[in-house]
């Protein structure tokens, strides 16, 4: 059986947190799983850290000493999923995130971006074998689909950055936008299985593959988001419906289509949804993860 060390803000973020999808994924795969919450578990990190595993796998790590990780006698991993832009753009939160990457990403052994678009700002810093990692990924324990009727024609749920805010102010001249303020993954997954259409709205105008792409296929509900980094993961039209980047007037235009073409957008959410369910679940991210890094025969305990 493996032994895998999570490191990250499962207890800061609980239920909330990527960090608790990825350890519940590893448990239903057999491995053993040591969990600590460098945050709030600081004061004896080292100590914690040095506790026998297979592999330390971080999940972001601010500020964690680089000395400590290359004093670690086993393989350590870090799975990055914030944007930090890529070689032509760039805003100043992606820039405070690669200053804050530079103190420790290159200790890692391994380092793996949810944005292969991020690949190259990573190499720029020093890290040697940068890999691509999508955490646009389901937790079917948690994002799934429910027999609810709909409640909502449109909805977005996520932090109100001003441009997130910007949008949705200008949105609400045409359409009610139901945006509760909501971080339990059970309800935030019933309030997607309640609404016809989901936005994905990116924080800045950087271009991003966020977490909710995942949770909201899970749920099986009509995902209309922002352009995506990336479309090597999902086809749009297929399993989900992009609106150009920071274009308001096509985002109305589809919304405006989607929720008078109620066939087209239940056929394009269910397909989404199952396409999902085969292909990007914290299960295959996680085999994904130990198959690279080496541990084949982790599937038989």
């Amino acid at each position: 059986m493996l032994t895998i060390h999570v490191v990250g803000a499962q207890k800061a973020n609980y239920p909330w947190g990527f960090e608790n999808h990825v350890i519940s994924a590893l448990k239903k795969m057999g491995c053993k799983v040591i969990s600590t919450d460098f945050r709030q578990e600081r004061h004896n990190l080292a100590e914690l850290l040095r506790q026998e595993a297979d592999l330390v796998l971080v999940c972001k790590g601010e500020f964690i000493s680089p000395d400590l990780i290359k004093s670690l006698p086993y393989p350590t991993a870090l799975w990055y999923c914030e944007q930090i832009g890529t070689v032509e753009e760039a805003d100043y939160e992606s820039l405070l995130r690669r200053k804050e990457l530079a103190y420790n990403a290159t200790a890692f052994d391994f380092v793996f971006s949810h944005d292969m678009a991020n690949i190259e700002i990573y190499k720029t810093i020093g890290c040697k074998r940068v890999h691509w990692l999508p955490s646009a990924t389901v937790n079917t324990e948690v994002h799934k689909k429910l027999e609810l009727p709909k409640k909502y024609d449109i909805t977005f749920i996520g932090s109100k950055t001003s441009r997130r805010s910007t949008l949705l102010i200008a949105l609400a001249k045409y359409f009610k936008v139901y945006t509760p303020n909501i971080w339990n993954s059970n309800e935030l997954n019933q309030v997607f299985n309640e609404s016809k259409v989901v936005l994905n709205i990116h924080l800045s105008d950087l271009l991003n593959m966020e977490t909710r792409i995942g949770e909201v296929l899970g749920s099986g509900s009509f995902l209309l988001t922002e352009e995506l980094s990336s479309n090597d993961l999902f086809t749009d039209g297929e399993h989900l419906v992009q609106w150009n980047r920071g274009n308001i007037e096509d985002m109305i235009n589809k919304i405006n289509y989607y929720l008078v073409h109620e066939d087209e957008r239940e056929r394009i959410a269910k397909t989404g949804h199952l396409f999902a369910l085969e292909h990007h679940t914290f299960e295959k991210r996680m085999d994904q993860l130990l198959t690279f890094l080496g541990f084949d025969k982790y599937r038989h305990g």
